[in-house]
Order: structure tokens, then C-alpha cells, then sequence
């Protein structure tokens, strides 16, 4: 009796084979995303040593006279790394304090005018007081002879006298009285003269600040401990304000920025212990602690975020940065720089242990 064998055909032995990998395949990225989302232990390449980078800017354009430092010098804070041509600017102060020096002066020389005007009020008061009292006498001389001329007492002549003394002693006390007006609007203009000068002495003085902080930009100084990078200034060339002139890159308060895919985020928090090695010390591993993670993911920071309101739909897992610190007074931690490539071991649930 012969058995009737079923023929196979090749085409599905593919499929069956295309089936059965993409089995495996689903298989085992459902078991490592089973794992990395509940592993207590999260791990990232995608970490870097970060740093605030201080960028060296001229504050005023001129010659450079001196640089000071090398590429990759180590600095300390207020060291001078290049120096600017000062002439210029020492012609700028010398004029702002020459400028105070007039205007002072001419202040000086207003409060002599003040109290010389105050001085012929009080004369002025003086001559008004004595024409009052020449002008009285004079009056009541007239009313005297008025009475007398008319009994005949007295010459006609002599009332006339009378009468022009009186007249003129009149005369005499409203030309004191003017006086004494005109120095008191005098006064008025002077203490305006007097507001003028001090508010000129104000800018005066604001321009020798000015100048004198022209001066001080000059030197160009480191702002923290550092060393020197992308250094693009040379003696002898001519610098303009603003231009960046070369990068200090801090030699401490570095931390470590990680981006991590969302689906790690959910066991993790502030302060949970983190274990490192850097890519150019690869015999060392460090510690550190996990500070903060970010409110937003770095896409949505992006200079063009994505727009998913729009065409077809695929979903791609965020990325979300991460800040991590650490003890800078481990062995081997000067030797970090920004920039370096890290691998990041960041342990759930260990808040208040210590990292070791």
C-alpha cells in the first residue's frame, strides 16, 4: 500500500519561515520592552557632559595689544587674558573729568554771583528803609510850608523848593524799590542757572562712569576657573564690541545631560542614585545623583517641532532630558570635559541612599 505524501510547495516554506521570525522578533522586543519600562535599573548612551560655557566678548572695539593665553590654558577667575589699546579711552576719561572740572568751577563761580545779588538786596532794603524816612521828612516839610505859604509865612519859592524835594525823594525811594526787584528776579535766574549746571554736573559724571568703564573693558578677564577654547583673537588685529573673542570652559559645576525615552520615566525620580562611566575613561565608574527631569521633551524644543495634526501618523517615542549631578571631588573627575559621551545606569527607588 502506498502512503500519499502531501508535496510542500516552496513558496510557502517562506512564508512559514517569514511568519515564524516575525514571531520571534515581536516576541523578544515585547520581553525587552517588558523589561527596560519595569527594570529598576534604566540605562542610556544617549547622555553627554554638559557645562555652562562662558563666551569672552569685547565691550569696546579697538587694537589688541596683548593675549595672554594659549589654547586650552587653564585660567583662574579675573586673570587678564588679552588686553585692548587704552589710549583712546584714557583721552575719554581725561576729557569727562576735565568737563567736571569746568562745570564745577562754574558752579563755584554762580554761588558768588547768589550771595553777591542776596547782598545788594540787603544794601537795596538798607537805601529803601533811608528814602522812606528822607521821603517822610520831605513829606511832612511840604504839609508844614503848605500851611505857612498860605499865611505868608514863607516864600512862594521856598514852597516850590519844598515841593521838589518832596518829589524827588519820592523818586528816589521807587528807584530803590526797583532795584530791589531786579536783584530778586537775578536771584531767580541764577538758582535756575544753578538747576542747569547740576543736572549738567549729573551727566558729566555719568559719562566719566561710562568712560572709566570703557577703560576697564580693555582688559579682558576670565569670569570663572576655566580653560581656554576657541581661541579668535591675535595681537595686532582690530576688534569690534560683541565680537566673541575666544570660550572659557569651566573646570567644575559640570552635570550630565541624558535623554531619556519616556517609557523609562516612569519608575524614576528626583534623587535616585545614578551610575556612570564616560566613553574617554572607560576603567572608571562614577556616581551621581538624578536633580531634575525636564517638563518637556527635546522635540518639542526643536527649532522645527514635530506636527503630527497633519498627514499620516506614526508614533515615535519621546525622548525627555534628564539632569543628573555629581560629587566633583571623586578621583578622576577633573578630568571630564564638555561634550564627552556617557553611559548613564540610573537606579529606581533609591532616594536617600548613599551612592557608592
Amino acid at each position: 500500500m502506498t502512503e500519499s505524501k502531501k508535496i510542500v510547495r516552496p513558496w510557502m516554506r517562506v512564508i512559514i519561515a517569514f511568519i515564524i521570525m516575525l514571531c520571534i522578533l515581536s516576541l523578544v522586543f515585547y520581553i525587552y520592552n517588558h523589561w527596560s519600562v519595569n527594570s529598576k535599573t534604566q540605562t542610556s548612551d544617549n547622555a553627554y557632559v554638559k557645562g555652562d560655557l562662558s563666551y569672552i566678548t569685547s565691550k569696546v572695539s579697538g587694537y589688541v595689544v596683548k593675549v595672554n593665553v594659549v589654547d586650552n590654558q587653564q585660567v583662574k577667575a579675573g586673570q587678564v587674558l588679552a588686553e585692548i589699546d587704552q589710549t583712546d579711552y584714557l583721552s575719554d576719561v581725561d576729557q569727562a573729568k576735565a568737563k567736571i572740572a569746568g562745570i564745577e568751577a562754574s558752579q563755584h563761580e554762580l554761588e558768588e554771583k547768589i550771595k553777591l545779588a542776596k547782598e545788594q538786596i540787603n544794601i537795596s532794603k538798607a537805601e529803601i528803609s533811608a528814602a522812606e524816612a528822607t521821603r517822610n521828612r520831605a513829606n511832612n516839610y511840604l504839609k508844614r510850608t503848605e500851611n505857612l505859604v498860605g499865611i505868608g509865612g514863607i516864600s512862594k519859592s521856598e514852597y516850590d523848593k519844598a515841593v521838589e524835594d518832596q518829589v524827588g525823594q519820592t523818586a528816589n525811594l521807587n528807584v530803590a524799590q526797583v532795584k530791589i526787584r531786579e536783584s530778586e528776579q537775578n536771584i531767580h535766574v541764577l538758582q535756575a542757572q544753578r538747576a542747569t549746571l547740576t543736572a549738567s554736573l549729573a551727566a558729566a559724571q555719568a559719562n566719566l562712569t561710562q568712560a572709566e568703564n570703557n577703560l576697564k573693558a580693555t582688559k579682558l578677564v576670565a569670569p570663572r576657573d576655566g580653560s581656554i577654547v576657541s581661541r579668535k583673537i591675535h595681537e595686532g588685529e582690530y576688534v569690534t564690541a560683541a565680537k566673541s573673542l575666544m570660550v572659557v570652559a569651566p573646570s567644575s559645576n559640570l552635570w550630565i545631560e541624558a535623554n531619556l525615552k519616556e517609557t523609562q520615566l516612569s519608575k524614576l525620580a528626583a534623587g535616585d542614585n545614578v551610575y556612570f562611566t564616560v566613553d574617554a575613561i572607560p576603567s572608571k565608574k562614577f556616581c551621581g545623583t538624578l536633580q531634575s527631569i525636564s517638563r518637556s521633551s527635546g522635540s518639542d524644543l526643536a527649532l522645527l517641532p514635530a506636527d503630527n495634526a497633519t498627514g499620516n501618523f506614526t508614533k515615535i517615542v519621546r525622548r525627555f532630558p534628564v539632569k543628573i549631578i555629581f560629587d566633583p571631588k571623586q578621583q578622576g573627575m577633573e578630568n571630564l570635559a564638555i561634550g564627552m559621551s556617557v553611559v548613564v545606569d540610573l537606579k529606581a527607588n533609591t532616594q536617600g541612599k548613599v551612592c557608592k
